[in-house]
């Protein structure tokens, strides 16, 4: 609500000592001076009270004798009417949580307050962020904009703008998750069990789930001499019993991972496996022949296969 203004004195009196100084102001843009203050003629200084916060202005200084008021002085650079110190305020008014698809753009716009003006830093999840050819940070006196032209599942996470100056520190944070298809199961994809029509298929949940709950996992399987992935099922568990292969033939499976996104890349099988039984049926028994008999029985021999 006031300005300390200061000069120096006319190089002339005009024969009279100086009996005192009148301080005018006036709005910026504005043709209108008025008087703000009297300061007697020993100080070259002075205070020009009862401003409007916020507002732009401009002072000048006349010099007074016994034959009157000479000329004015140069008007001052334009004063905005605002306090000297005062410690930051984050204007949270554009800051929400935000939940997008992946390829939307993030924006934030953000006004501070403070003086002198704070010192304005974005963070996501702790570390400090800089701008990127993916990510731009602009940052001037009392605003700061942070946006991102396509997003990805890397920018999900606690974002955190810190201003701070020699008057204290204000901080908010919000969450941005950005929405995907998940990242493809955690191998190794292990079988076991395998027999003539079927095997048993286990793996590891996604480290990341696309930002939404999985709702399941679409197992495949390939033919080595066609070379054509088709659907074997799906299952919510990370691991299937597959049946229904056929007897002999060689099989490569792979896994996806699902959610409302889509399907994430393929856990692949190293190598192949043969649908068949662990052990071969044996070989027909021989040379078969009756050793002893009577009315209710017969006693055989045999050779082993």
């Amino acid at each position: 609500d006031h300005v300390d203004l200061k000069w120096t004195p006319p190089d002339k009196d005009g024969g009279a000592p100086i009996s005192h100084y009148l301080i005018e102001k006036k709005e910026k843009g504005s043709p209108r001076w008025e008087k703000a203050a009297e300061v007697p003629g020993d100080q070259c200084k002075g205070t020009a009270p009862f401003l409007d916060e916020g507002k732009e202005y401009e002072f000048r200084v006349i010099a007074v004798n016994k034959a009157g008021p000479g000329e004015p002085s140069e008007a001052s650079k334009p004063v905005v009417a605002k306090p000297r110190f005062l410690a930051p305020r984050i204007d949270r008014k554009n800051l929400h949580d935000l939940t997008i698809k992946a390829g939307q753009p993030i924006k934030f716009d953000v006004n501070v307050q403070g003086e002198p003006p704070p010192t304005i830093v974005w963070s996501l999840d702790d570390e400090t962020l800089k701008p990127t050819t993916h990510r731009n940070i602009e940052t001037e006196d009392y605003n700061t904009k942070l946006s991102v032209r396509r997003a990805e599942r890397g920018d999900s996470g606690k974002y955190t703008i810190t201003a701070t100056n020699s008057s204290g520190k204000d901080a908010a944070t919000v969450t941005v998750n950005v929405l995907d298809v998940p990242g493809n199961p955690e191998g190794p994809l292990e079988v076991s069990d395998v027999h003539k029509e079927g095997c048993k298929l286990k793996w590891k949940r996604p480290k990341d789930t696309g930002g939404m709950p999985l709702d399941g996992y679409l197992v495949e399987k390939m033919d080595p001499e066609t070379g054509v992935w088709v659907p074997v099922g799906k299952t919510k568990e990370p691991g299937m019993d597959v049946t229904g292969l056929t007897p002999g033939k060689e099989y490569k499976f792979r896994v996806k991972a699902l959610n409302k996104e889509g399907e994430s890349e393929p856990l692949e099988m190293d190598g192949t496996i043969v649908a068949k039984n662990p052990f071969d049926e044996p070989g027909k028994p021989g040379n078969v022949e009756a050793t002893d008999w009577d009315k209710d029985h017969v006693d055989l021999k045999w050779t082993p296969p």
